[in-house]
């Protein structure tokens, strides 16, 4: 049985170019080469598949039976071949197509919606489409090019994981509420507070903190528990109790005043983990939209977001 080997692929490249010329000179030409060396490849296309393509005469040359239904093929082959090279050239000249990105609903709404007009005014030729959900999304078959990841966990199998920003906690209060019923002075003044918390902790959830070393833990009597961040910075933001929330959700209030950073000697340890991760497939050639994507959101977040910028730095008086 014939077969097609890759190292024949030039040789079918001469033959679409023979019958699209209608010559064996114009081929030639067209492919820099001569036009005994293109009729020496489309005899060995013939002998490796055992059929004669071109029916030749001094006049003209035409497609055999067989000629015809393998040039229909390879000439599709061509085609890909074609689109392949324009794809390549898009890519090197610059950032293009549609990037697709997926992260949560409080991590999009309250940080990232606001950086794609800079971002697309940037690179211009890519289009951006946002899919804001909480649920774990598949890149493969939900063709996602980057996930903002806010878990302690994550399954890479063939994927990338790439810190973009550190991910921190604390208690937050309103100022109404503080002058209602006053500030903790420690962790266990909490117990007669009314506490806000996150839904998915259920009831008897604990809240971790770290402070000099330890690990200290205090289990909230919920006054209010909801499944979601931004709800949950509402009812805070309206007097509601303290909650404990991510610092990208309520660090633009504290730093307004809109809410009173409560215990801010503790650390707490929120359940979404310690980064904001960009998850993208691997893949040795890394389209130059995700990488120029991966670039901006380092540099407008990186290792001191700007959501961040109320606590203090180590070292920084």
């Amino acid at each position: 049985m014939p077969e097609l080997k890759p190292r024949d692929f030039p040789d079918l490249w001469a033959f679409v170019r023979v019958v699209d010329t209608g010559s064996f000179s114009e081929a030639a030409r067209q492919m820099g080469s001569t036009k005994a060396a293109v009729s020496k490849a489309v005899a060995r296309l013939e002998r490796a598949l055992q059929v004669k393509l071109l029916n030749r005469s001094t006049r003209r040359i035409g497609l055999s039976e067989a000629g015809r239904a393998i040039h229909a093929h390879a000439q599709r082959m061509v085609d890909e071949a074609r689109v392949i090279e324009s794809t390549l050239a898009g890519m090197q000249d610059g950032p293009s197509g549609t990037l697709r990105v997926s992260t949560s609903m409080a991590f999009g709404n309250s940080q990232l919606a606001a950086l794609l007009p800079e971002f697309m005014a940037r690179y211009p030729e890519v289009r951006v489409v946002l899919n804001l959900t909480d649920r774990h999304v598949d890149l493969v078959e939900e063709g996602i090019d980057v996930a903002l990841r806010l878990t302690p966990r994550i399954d890479l199998m063939s994927a990338v994981a790439r810190p973009i920003a550190p991910l921190r906690y604390v208690l937050a209060a309103a100022p109404g509420y503080v002058e209602r019923h006053g500030m903790p002075p420690d962790l266990a003044a909490l117990a007669v507070h009314r506490c806000l918390c996150f839904a998915d902790s259920g009831p008897g959830a604990t809240w971790n903190f770290e402070h000099d070393g330890a690990l200290l833990q205090f289990r909230p009597a919920a006054a209010l528990a909801i499944n979601s961040s931004q709800p949950l910075r509402e009812a805070m933001l309206g007097g509601a109790g303290i909650a404990l929330l991510p610092t990208f959700v309520v660090g633009g209030d504290i730093r307004a005043g809109r809410a009173l950073h409560v215990l801010p000697e503790l650390r707490p340890v929120g359940m979404f983990g310690s980064q904001v991760v960009a998850v993208y497939l691997q893949d040795r050639f890394l389209p130059q939209k995700v990488r120029v994507f991966i670039d901006f959101l380092l540099e407008k977040m990186g290792e001191h977001p700007p959501w961040d910028a109320f606590l203090p730095r180590a070292g920084v008086p």
